[in-house]
């Protein structure tokens, strides 16, 4: 069995064996067109690979046992593995809850991705100028709607989603796929609206960016 050894783009595995499926060669280009699925999810990826001595020029990669490399040359595969993004100007230690979050959706840990959503939601808020101290989260979203720093519907938004209680890590109750898309999906847009929007009208006026104070 022909196999390419890659991180699949399309679910969290890495170093994930992928099983060839087909080869055609590409007329006049000494090259192979071929198709191969992820020894994890199945998902698909495509490919050209190029034969690395003349005397499997004929050959296609199918009929080769094991790993194809290194007798072929892989080129460019498609799709390619695209890695999690934060909402641009959100300051390091957010973004860096946000992105675990991510990470942990990926892999389908619902239990980690909210505890990581809820973090990167409390420190968030905690680093915004005149936040009350020791407040809760929902108390920091009524200070914050008082104050005009977010939107009537960010704040209702929040009483429709499982955004604050203890870590979820250490919550009595088991967090669902709906649960965690739930606060992602809000999580994404409460730092689009608080950071990167504010960011991005800084930027255009040719502004420092805004220094975001320690969280204590």
């Amino acid at each position: 069995m022909a196999t390419l050894i890659r991180d699949c783009p399309h679910c969290p595995a890495e170093h994930s064996s992928f099983t060839l499926r087909w080869a055609e060669l590409k007329p006049g280009a000494g090259l192979w067109n071929c198709a191969a699925t992820c020894g994890a999810c199945s998902g698909p990826i495509c490919f050209d690979a190029k034969p690395n001595s003349p005397n499997i020029s004929g050959h296609p990669p199918t009929n080769q046992p094991g790993n194809i490399e290194p007798l072929y040359l892989v080129l460019t595969i498609w799709p390619t593995r695209t890695d999690p993004t934060a909402p641009d100007h959100t300051p390091g230690p957010v973004k860096a809850r946000y992105l675990e979050g991510e990470d942990a959706f990926s892999r389908k840990k619902w239990n980690s991705a909210v505890a990581m959503y809820r973090s990167a939601l409390d420190i968030a808020t905690k680093g915004m100028d005149g936040v009350p101290p020791n407040a809760t989260f929902f108390h920091r979203l009524i200070w914050l709607h008082e104050n005009h720093a977010i939107t009537p519907d960010i704040r209702s938004w929040a009483d429709h989603v499982r955004v604050e209680g203890n870590a979820a890590l250490h919550d009595p109750d088991e967090f669902s796929e709906g649960d965690a898309k739930a606060l992602r999906f809000f999580t994404e847009m409460f730092l689009r609206y608080v950071f990167e929007l504010p960011g991005a009208v800084r930027e255009f006026r040719g502004e420092a960016p805004q220094v975001t104070p320690p969280i204590s």
